[in-house]
């Protein structure tokens, strides 16, 4: 049994679909995190990261 065989799918053109809107904060972009600290957290900015 495949797994789309319980689910109806639809042909992408018979879908219709509203544009999403964007929001991105202008930031202040004035410490960096050392080189080794930023390749542990995957970014040299600390106001980019956000731990999960």
């Amino acid at each position: 049994m495949n797994c789309c065989d319980e689910y109806e799918v639809m042909p992408m053109e018979d879908q219709c679909f509203e544009l999403a809107t964007a929001y991105v904060p202008y930031q202040q972009l004035d410490k960096l995190y050392p080189l080794c600290e930023a390749l542990m957290k995957g970014t040299l900015f600390p106001e980019l990261y956000r731990p999960y």
